[in-house]
């Protein structure tokens, strides 16, 4: 797994795990400078989301994968954990391991919800975007809802991650958005969680297992679809996970 990392290592550690559509430092782009300024951030390359291709591992391999980097590098404590869609189930997993002082955690449009009828529905979706661009190139990407916050050179890391990808891991990425199970309860000493949604948000379908949880708090964004508020409004996104940006 290719982690990223930015800024000073000595400020305090923000790890941020990515989403599917947005791979990598896509994903975080402008949040990414505002944390800068008071954390050294740490960025996974999920496998199976990445260019040059790797094969996609389970949710707790890749969480595996990140605490390994963690324990190499030293780092016992992070001050805040960030997980976006599909990540948020990595997030989940990291947020488990009791040795890792973890000061403040946010789920963004939180995959948390275990369905294969929902795992067919994505893969129908993400198999005929990946279609898409392997057919149309860089075109795919010209009046895209879903891609309108990237430039250029972020589409075409996006281009090679998604014509990289084979059919078994275009496959595995799809089911496994859908196929966590959540604890019945997160008991984590001096760590605050919370659970974000956009109010038209399509991962609002996992707000019944959130609720069941009774671990965290759950905040909708009004107006807000799925990890909008992030792309269009940095500061007040981090405010809303609880952080003091300015």
């Amino acid at each position: 797994m290719k982690i990223e990392t930015f800024g000073n290592p000595d400020k305090p550690v923000a790890l941020l795990v990515h989403s599917i559509f947005y791979p990598g430092v896509t994903s975080y782009k402008t949040i990414l400078p505002l944390l800068m300024e008071k954390y050294y951030v740490v960025i996974p390359n999920l496998n199976g989301l990445t260019y040059p291709h790797t094969d996609f591992v389970s949710t707790r391999k890749q969480a595996d994968e990140i605490i390994k980097w963690l324990k190499d590098n030293e780092i016992t404590e992070i001050a805040f954990l960030l997980g976006s869609s599909y990540g948020s189930s990595v997030a989940f997993e990291i947020l488990k391991e009791q040795w890792l002082q973890i000061d403040r955690a946010a789920l963004d449009s939180p995959a948390l919800k275990s369905s294969k009828f929902y795992g067919f529905l994505f893969y129908c979706e993400l198999k005929k975007m990946v279609k898409k661009m392997k057919k149309m190139g860089m075109n795919a990407f010209k009046n895209s809802e879903k891609y309108r916050y990237l430039d250029n050179k972020e589409e075409e890391y996006c281009l090679k991650v998604y014509q990289g990808m084979d059919k078994k891991s275009l496959k595995d990425i799809s089911y496994s958005c859908y196929d966590y199970t959540l604890p019945s309860q997160l008991y984590r000493k001096g760590t605050k969680v919370r659970f974000l949604f956009g109010e038209k948000d399509k991962a609002k379908i996992n707000l019944p297992e959130v609720r069941n949880l009774k671990s965290g708090e759950i905040r909708i964004v009004e107006g807000m679809s799925h990890m909008q508020l992030m792309f269009e409004d940095p500061v007040e996104f981090l405010q809303e996970c609880g952080l003091d940006i300015v």
